[in-house]
């Protein structure tokens, strides 16, 4: 069984190799309009950007969604009496 530290090391060192050549081969660069708004980004920060926008508002997202279930849980236990 291989030492669980390395494989992650090598699993992390991989992604950012791949990430790596996804940047430096997606240069070419796109227009992105938006409502009023016009930009001119590469299609590859184009696509990170998203992606970190997406993983923002998910993780927003769960979080309220938590906070919302922790405080029902909490308005429960008060209304009961015991």
């Amino acid at each position: 069984m291989p030492n669980n530290s390395n494989f992650k090391l090598v699993l992390i060192l991989s992604l950012i190799a791949i990430a790596t050549l996804f940047l430096v081969q997606n240069t070419q660069v796109v227009s992105i309009n938006f409502l009023l708004w016009s930009y001119s980004i590469s299609v590859s920060l184009a696509i990170v950007s998203m992606l970190i926008v997406g993983i923002l508002v998910g993780w927003f997202s769960k979080s309220y969604i938590v906070h919302k279930k922790k405080k029902l849980s909490k308005d429960e236990e008060v209304e009961i009496p015991s």
